[in-house]
């Protein structure tokens, strides 16, 4: 029986005010403009998806998908990125030359500015309406040095995913932080297994990601061979493979090597202690800065583990340290700011294989 690994994970957990005021969304769907703004809407149905994004759109079949995963309710947030790349004057940089100098300016691609004001609207997966392979890459990039949002692709061909599978090993390798790109191939240009996985994910926390199974859009593959599932397989993608009758995902790895699951609910464990620590400080309009006060806070972060543990998310209680008003600077309590909280947890392991001796007798 193999048991996955645990992975050392060091955030620093800061906190911030939801944006949407009708509600937080399930999952994201990320769309190129027709312009150079940025647009984003949550839409509770698909119905009223439908009013901005028709059904020979590809963000409408992707929330079709999405609408059809067991007990996926929504809301669904589209995002409509830039569809020009934003240079940023502000941050030219002279390098001086025996002939003159060369002036570089920052360049950020139309899909990171789109995503960047939108971090903490509250998704935890995202899918990509027609990306291009540059797009996608550029993305990973993003939420990966964020360390936000798990990004699910669906590359149509092994090559497709060998290629963005390179970049991210290559990209995606730093300490103590977790790989959040997997990629679903399908060849099919009418079945959206990757936004059907996220919203199904994203309506059964906690889940494994390999787990899951048997929905609408999930079919083997009958262009991919037995050969391309173990190509796959090494690149760290995925795919739908029959399994013993059940229609499920072949892996829940992400591409850096990591599983899907260890990243979002790391994620999730966060925002929760940053939701409770919101609603706490919402509640008391002039907090005082004393021992109490922190206590109180410590207890909301031990009553969100308590929480965590009993959906299964965390192996164990939470573990708190907190500084004492006393030792907090003069300069943090005149800015009204406190970094006295420490806590250790550990994300739930599951069960990844099984190797068993079975003896029959007949």
């Amino acid at each position: 029986m193999a048991i996955k690994q645990t992975t050392d994970v060091h955030f620093t957990v800061a906190i911030h005010a939801l944006k949407n005021p009708n509600g937080t969304p399930a999952v994201g769907i990320a769309t190129k403009g027709a312009d150079a703004t940025t647009k984003a809407s949550i839409y509770a149905d698909l119905y009223s998806l439908s009013a901005d994004f028709d059904e020979t759109t590809g963000v409408y079949s992707q929330a079709e998908a999405m609408f059809d995963a067991d007990n996926f309710k929504g809301p669904v947030e589209v995002i409509t990125y830039p569809n020009v790349d934003s240079k940023t004057p502000a941050n030219v940089q002279t390098t001086g030359t025996t002939t003159g100098a060369t002036v570089t300016a920052t360049t950020t691609p139309g899909i990171v500015v789109g995503l960047t004001e939108h971090l903490f609207d509250g998704f935890k997966y995202l899918v990509l309406d027609g990306a291009t392979e540059a797009e996608t890459e550029a993305v990973s990039d993003f939420l990966y040095d964020n360390q936000r949002i798990m990004l699910v692709t669906q590359p149509k061909s092994v090559t497709d995913l060998q290629t963005l599978s390179t970049h991210v090993k290559g990209i995606q390798t730093k300490k103590n932080s977790l790989g959040n790109t997997a990629a679903i191939v399908e060849t099919a240009s009418d079945r959206f297994v990757a936004a059907q996985a996220a919203a199904y994910a994203a309506a059964n926390l906690p889940v494994d990601f390999q787990h899951i199974g048997n929905q609408s859009q999930f079919e083997p593959d009958a262009d991919l061979s037995t050969d391309d599932y173990d190509t796959i397989a090494a690149a760290n993608g995925t795919v739908v493979v029959n399994k013993s009758g059940d229609y499920m995902l072949l892996n829940g790895l992400a591409l850096a090597g990591n599983y899907v699951d260890q990243f979002v609910h790391t994620q999730l464990v966060i925002d929760t202690f940053q939701t409770a620590l919101q609603k706490y400080l919402n509640r008391h309009n002039f907090p005082i800065f004393n021992d109490t006060t922190i206590k109180e806070m410590a207890q909301t972060i031990e009553a969100c583990g308590q929480q965590l543990q009993q959906q299964g998310v965390l192996a164990s209680a939470v573990e708190i340290t907190s500084v004492p008003r006393s030792n907090v600077s003069s300069s943090d309590v005149a800015a009204r700011k406190y970094n006295g909280f420490g806590f250790n947890v550990q994300i739930a392991d599951d069960i990844d294989t099984i190797n068993a001796k079975i003896d029959l007798t007949l």
